[in-house]
């Protein structure tokens, strides 16, 4: 999710402080991070899709998965960057091994602009989205679909090398000292200089571990592994959904919703046949320990109930037949709320054409856009339970007689969004 205003502690003067503490400071050759925490490597990740995977969404597999897609191997997936590009190519070859049929314009591709450095139309860079589809079992229903969305990219590798541990706990204690406020502007000047970071003691726990790899663990890895695994259900499942199954990896979110905007423009499947979209983006973690009012069953949600009542009330019902149902709070989807989430997301570019959407995440916390979104730090078991309840709401409203009434005023799809 793209930063709209601070919702993460001020922590450039802390990443400067600690910088000494990584050693090597700031240098090419020191920002290949050497985190030990990372299960995989480069030549693993060529090689995932050999790996086994069960055909149902599991703890293990959303790991797995995980742990691939956000290794410093993917050097922080900034959209068009090699390690983005080499993140989409696995994305690709599990798609391709689930057989699920391919809906870009060349294979799952689709070729998407994200930045101009010259007058002539040859001076683009270029990323691209991945849009699969799994098609329905109704041969009239067949023709609609039920969307569902993440972005693929992140924010890159940092200028400056820092210690992991010591900005982690410098970042969860000035966290801690906001109240775990995802409102807050940050830790007051006397809050900041009140936090003290024994690295003595972190040292007599492991040597420091240099790291400058923007991982995107949560940010958007979860969603994005997340709808991989759902694709994965679909795919292997003996009767398919009535309505067409329509996964979209977005690129570009972080640098402005590139993506999402860019497919709803140029869509590959005709844009009136979408019935709903659900995105899926940061949902791996949201724990007491994350963010003030937060644990296991805490689900943020935003914005079905602003084109249609009743999709607004499938999400509900749905929710209300898991075997552990989440509380659904609709707080941060409150009208004019200052931190605009709901124009922050790929989502929206779906809403502005009248295709009503759900947007689910577990907020923010005190790694979200910091070096320190790594694997390790995410609630597997919510994490978990939060994809099983996306597929279910996706496959509920896949076999639903009719699309979800728009019963809103729908947006001018060329206007700004307003939250």
């Amino acid at each position: 999710m793209p930063v709209f205003r601070s919702v993460r502690p001020a922590l450039g003067l802390a990443a400067v402080l600690l910088a000494a503490c990584a050693g090597n400071g700031g240098s090419t050759a020191a920002r290949a991070s050497t985190n030990s925490s990372a299960s995989t490597n480069a030549n693993a990740n060529a090689n995932a899709g050999d790996r086994s995977y069960a055909p149902a969404i599991t703890e293990a597999d959303l790991r797995t998965r995980l742990f691939i897609f956000a290794d410093d191997s993917m050097e922080g997936r900034a959209a068009g960057s090699p390690g983005h590009e080499r993140a989409l190519r696995y994305i690709v070859r599990e798609l391709e091994r689930l057989g699920v049929a391919p809906r870009g314009d060349s294979g799952f591709l689709q070729r998407v602009p994200i930045a101009r450095y010259g007058p002539a139309s040859s001076d683009t860079i270029w990323s691209h989205n991945v849009v699969a589809v799994i098609e329905g079992n109704d041969p009239v229903l067949r023709e609609e679909f039920v969307a569902l969305g993440a972005h693929s990219d992140h924010v890159g590798i940092a200028r400056r090398v820092v210690d992991h541990d010591s900005l982690r706990a410098f970042n969860q204690a000035t966290w801690e000292a906001t109240g775990r406020d995802p409102n807050s502007r940050g830790p007051t000047p006397a809050q900041r200089a009140a936090v003290r970071v024994n690295v003595d003691s972190l040292r007599s726990a492991r040597p420091a571990r240099a790291d400058s790899i923007y991982n995107g663990a949560d940010d958007d890895g979860s969603g994005s592994m997340a709808l991989l695994e759902i694709a994965e259900a679909f795919a292997t499942a003996r009767v398919k959904p009535k309505r067409s199954i329509l996964l979209v990896w977005h690129t570009g979110e972080e640098i402005g919703l590139n993506g999402s905007e860019w497919f709803m423009d140029h869509p590959t499947v005709p844009r009136e046949r979408i019935v709903a979209q659900v995105n899926l983006d940061m949902i791996g973690r949201g724990l007491a320990a994350d963010v003030a009012g937060g644990g296991p069953d805490h689900l943020t949600v935003l914005g079905p109930r602003r084109l249609s009542s009743e999709f607004d009330a499938w999400v509900r019902e749905v929710n209300a037949t898991q075997s552990q149902p989440f509380a659904l709070d609709y707080a941060f989807d409150a009208d004019g709320h200052p931190q605009q989430f709901y124009c922050r997301s790929d989502h929206y570019h779906y809403a502005r054409y009248g295709i009503p959407i759900a947007f689910f995440f577990t907020s923010v916390h005190e790694d979200y856009h910091q070096v320190t979104d790594e694997p390790q730090y995410i609630a597997y078991p919510k994490y978990t339970r939060v994809t099983r309840y996306l597929h279910d709401l996706a496959a509920f409203v896949a076999d639903q007689p009719k699309a979800p009434v728009v019963d809103q005023p729908r947006p001018d799809p060329t206007g700004r969004c307003r939250q």
